[in-house]
């Protein structure tokens, strides 16, 4: 009977770790990789002083809800432009009138789907469409206070990769506990079984 016990409560224990790995189930973690070339010039008379401009970042969140201009969750790892701020992004989750999803990346100066001009700024805007399902390159562009008081440049050239990655992250406190639980019952359940066997001997 207690040998039945100690068995639920291993089994209890596993279905736990089981349910916290599929609580954070909903979270993408990406690895983004960008390049955007023709730039055409928008604002001012001078010519894009860096074409292409590539970057990349890595972004975790959970797509099924919408953020707008958030720091947390991502990490830029290359930019070959000037950013003068923290990077940000905003996203829409998709529903039943609007299942396509938007991710716009970016600088949080003047948010991520926007660049302030005039004056220059060093900053960014990335949108990539239908990020949830097939990602594809909608267009790119920025500001550089090098180039002059006031400028702009975009285009819709380009093209994107998003890699998903599996987080290497250290387990949480309470599935440290959760495993710690299940390996004691399993070692008392060794430890009876020895004790059994040596008592029939």
């Amino acid at each position: 009977m207690k040998t039945s016990i100690m068995l639920l409560s291993v089994l209890v224990a596993g279905g736990a770790m089981v349910g916290s790995g599929a609580a954070n189930a909903a979270l993408v973690h990406d690895v983004v990789t960008f390049t955007a070339s023709d730039f055409e010039t928008d604002v001012g008379s001078d010519p894009a002083p860096t074409n292409p401009v590539t970057g990349s970042f890595t972004i975790s969140f959970d797509p099924t809800l919408s953020y707008t201009d958030e720091t947390a969750g991502i990490t830029l790892t290359g930019l070959n432009i000037a950013l003068g701020s923290s990077l940000s992004f905003s996203y829409n989750a998709p529903t039943s009138t609007l299942p396509a999803t938007t991710l716009v990346v970016g600088g949080i100066s003047d948010g991520a789907q926007q660049v302030q001009f005039s004056p220059s700024t060093d900053d960014f805007w990335l949108f990539i469409n239908d990020f949830a399902t097939t990602p594809s390159f909608d267009q790119v562009g920025y500001s550089q206070t090098s180039v002059s008081d006031d400028n702009l440049f975009d285009t819709i050239s380009g093209s994107v990769t998003v890699t998903p990655v599996i987080p290497g992250g250290v387990p949480e406190p309470s599935t440290w506990a959760m495993m710690l639980a299940g390996f004691v019952g399993l070692g008392f359940l060794g430890y009876r079984k020895t004790v059994r066997a040596r008592v029939a001997a």
